[in-house]
C-alpha cells in the first residue's frame, strides 16, 4: 500500500548528516572515466577483423562489457552515499517523551453492536485499541466516546494499566443520549491535544453522516493534528446495518486523513502506528539527533565486495539466490480461535460473489441513494435502508423493515423537526411510550410547522392514553401474584414503560441532577462512595461521569441562547 505520509516525510526531510563526504565523488567519478577509458582501449583488439574480435572475446558486448568495473563503481558509490549519512528522521527519545500525543475517538453507538466482524464491531475495536497502546510502547493517549453527544472517557496518559479498565467499561447503555453525533466530539480535541504541538484524532467508527463530514472537513483545514480513521466492520458479511465505508472515505479525502481497515492480524495497528508518528517527526520538533539510515545501505553492498576476490564472482548469482532465498522466507501464517463450547449464535452469513457483482453493476450505474429507492419501490425496506446516505431516509426505510432501534438512531441523525418526531415514532413502535410523549410534548412547546404540529398532538394523545392505561393496570394489579406483564394491554412490557411503576437505579446518580463535578469532588464523603463505585466496577463511575458532563454541556448551550437572545 501506498505510504503518503513515508514519502513526504523522506522528500521534505532529507539530508545528510555528513554532505562533506560527498565531494569524494569528484575525484571518484575522475578515477572511473579514466579507468573505464583505459580498459576500452586495447590495441590487440583493433588489429583483428570485426567477426574474428567477437569469437575470441566474452564478455565484450552489451551490458556485460566491462561488468566487474561497473559493479565496483556502484558499490564505491553506496559506500560513499553512506559516508555521508541519509537521514529524513530523527531518532526515538529513550524515554519516551517524543512520543507523538494520540486521541482515540471510539464510536459507541447501538450500531457498534453488529457481529459482522466477530465478536461484534465494537469489541473488536476496544481489542485493537489494546494492541494500538501495546505497540506505542509509552506514548500519551486519551479516549473520548460518542454516540449523540461525545464524553471524555480517560485525558491524556502514558498508563495503560488505568487505561485498561475504563476501555473495557465501555458500552453503548453508560450514553445519556442515542445517536452517531460524530461531530461533538470536535470540541474535545483541543483541550486535549492543545494547538501548538502535532497530535493524531484516530476516529473508530462504522460509518458517518454528511453533517459530521462537513464539520471534520472545517475542523481539520486549520489544525496541525491529523485525522485517521480505522473502519470498524467487514464488508464481506451480511449486516443488518453495514458499515458505511464509502462515507468514511470521503471523510477522510476531505480532512487530509486516512482510511485503515481492520485486519485478522497487526498490519491495522502497524500502519495506523508508524502514520501518528511520521505526522509528529513532519511537524514538531525534537531534540533528538538525526538518524543514520545509510547503514541499511551496506546491506546492499556487503556481498559484493566480501566475493570481489575470486574470479567469476559475477557469475550465476541466480544459483546464489535460488538457495539462500528459501532459507530466509516462509509463507505468513495465522493462527485461528478454536473453541471446545457449543455456538449458540445464528452464524454470520457471508457475501456471495453473485451479490458482489450485483452491486457492483449498481454501483456503475446508480448513487447509493438511487439504489436505496429503487429497493425501496421494490418494498425490500432493509436493502433500501443500507444503501440511502440521507439518515432521513435512511431511518424511513428501517421503520418501514420493522428494524425501530435502527431507525431510531438513524432519526437522531436528522438535525430536523421531523427528524425528532420520526425518533419518537421509532420510540413508541418499541413500547418506549413515556419518551415518546415527552418528545411529543418537547416538540409542541417549540415553533413547528402546522401540519407537524398536527400530527404531534394527535400522537401525543395516543401515547399519553397508553401511558394512563398502563398506570391504571400497575395500580390495579398491587398486591396480587399476577404481575403486569400478563395483562392483554401490557403484553411483553414492564411497568417501567409507564409513569407509576418504579425503575431501579441507583440513588448516588440522583446527585448528577443538582451538583456540578467541582461540587461532588469537593464532598469527601461523594468523593469517597465514587472511588468505591470506580473500584467496583468503572462503568457506573462512566455513566455517572458523563451524566455530569452532558449536564453541563446542556446548561452552557442555555447560558450561549441566552446571550444571544
Amino acid at each position: 500500500m501506498f505510504d503518503f505520509l513515508m514519502w513526504q516525510q523522506i522528500i521534505e526531510q532529507f539530508h545528510f548528516i555528513r554532505p562533506l563526504w560527498l565531494l569524494v565523488l569528484l575525484p571518484f567519478s575522475l578515477m572511473i572515466y579514466l579507468r573505464w577509458k583505459q580498459d576500452s582501449k586495447n590495441e590487440w583488439q583493433e588489429a583483428l577483423p570485426e567477426h574474428l574480435r567477437l569469437s575470441l572475446t566474452i564478455n565484450n558486448v552489451g551490458w556485460k562489457k566491462q561488468l566487474p568495473l561497473k559493479l565496483l563503481s556502484f558499490s564505491l558509490f553506496i559506500a560513499i552515499i553512506v559516508c555521508g549519512g541519509p537521514t529524513w528522521e530523527r531518532e526515538a527519545s529513550p524515554f519516551g517523551e517524543d512520543k507523538a500525543a494520540l486521541l482515540i475517538v471510539l464510536d459507541n453507538s447501538p450500531s457498534m453492536l453488529q457481529k459482522d466482524l466477530a465478536p461484534s464491531r465494537l469489541e473488536r475495536s476496544k481489542q485493537k485499541i489494546r494492541d494500538l497502546l501495546t505497540e506505542r510502547k509509552g506514548g500519551q493517549t486519551g479516549l473520548v466516546v460518542f454516540s449523540g453527544s461525545a464524553h471524555l472517557a480517560m485525558p491524556l496518559t502514558k498508563d495503560n494499566s488505568v487505561f485498561a479498565p475504563f476501555l473495557a467499561a465501555i458500552q453503548p447503555d453508560i450514553m445519556p443520549v442515542e445517536g452517531k453525533n460524530a461531530e461533538s466530539a470536535l470540541a474535545l480535541i483541543e483541550p486535549q491535544l492543545g494547538s501548538n504541538n502535532a497530535g493524531t484524532v484516530l476516529l473508530i467508527s462504522d460509518g458517518v453522516n454528511p453533517q459530521t463530514i462537513q464539520a471534520y472537513e472545517r475542523y481539520f483545514e486549520n489544525s496541525p493534528h491529523q485525522l485517521l480513521i480505522l473502519a470498524a466492520g467487514n464488508t464481506d458479511r451480511v449486516s443488518g446495518n453495514p458499515m458505511d465505508l464509502s462515507s468514511l472515505q470521503t471523510l477522510a479525502r476531505k480532512s487530509n486523513g486516512s482510511v485503515v481497515e481492520v485486519t485478522v492480524d497487526q498490519r491495522d495497528i502497524q500502519s495506523i502506528n508508524s502514520k501518528i508518528q511520521r505526522h509528529m517527526q513532519l511537524n514538531n520538533e525534537s531534540a533528538m539527533p538525526w538518524k543514520d539510515m545509510g547503514y541499511y545501505l551496506l546491506l546492499l553492498v556487503a556481498p559484493l565486495m566480501l566475493s570481489w576476490f575470486r574470479k567469476g564472482w559475477l557469475v550465476k548469482w541466480c544459483l546464489v539466490v535460488c538457495v539462500v532465498f528459501p532459507t530466509i522466507y516462509s509463507a505468513p501464517t495465522y493462527a485461528e480461535t478454536v473453541s471446545l463450547t457449543a455456538k449458540t449464535e445464528a452464524p454470520v452469513q457471508t457475501v456471495t460473489l453473485w451479490q458482489k457483482i450485483s452491486d457492483g453493476w449498481m454501483d456503475l450505474w446508480l448513487t447509493p441513494d438511487q439504489q436505496g429507492q429503487w429497493y425501496f419501490e421494490q418494498s425490500e425496506y432493509l436493502k433500501s435502508a443500507k444503501q440511502y446516505q440521507d439518515p432521513l431516509k435512511k431511518g424511513t426505510a428501517y421503520y418501514y423493515a420493522g428494524e425501530y432501534k435502527l431507525a431510531h438512531s438513524a432519526f437522531l441523525q436528522v438535525k430536523s423537526d421531523l427528524g425528532v418526531f420520526n425518533a419518537a415514532n421509532a420510540l413508541a413502535r418499541q413500547r418506549e411510550y413515556v419518551a415518546a410523549r415527552d418528545i411529543y410534548q418537547f416538540l409542541l412547546d417549540g415553533n413547528i410547522d402546522s401540519e407537524l404540529r398536527e400530527k404531534a398532538e394527535n400522537n401525543l394523545n395516543v401515547m399519553q392514553s397508553i401511558v394512563d392505561e398502563v398506570n391504571r393496570t400497575s395500580e390495579s394489579q398491587k398486591g396480587t401474584t399476577d404481575g403486569p406483564e400478563e395483562s392483554f394491554e401490557l403484553g411483553e412490557d414492564k411497568p417501567k414503560t409507564g409513569d407509576g411503576a418504579d425503575e431501579m437505579i441507583d440513588a448516588s446518580f440522583v446527585v448528577d441532577e443538582r451538583l456540578n463535578a467541582n461540587e461532588i469532588l469537593g464532598s469527601q464523603e461523594l468523593a469517597d462512595k465514587w472511588l468505591r463505585r470506580v473500584e467496583a466496577d468503572p462503568k457506573y463511575f462512566l455513566r455517572a461521569k458523563f451524566q455530569l458532563q452532558r449536564y453541563e454541556q446542556t446548561r452552557n448551550q442555555d447560558a450561549d441562547t441566552a446571550e444571544e437572545k
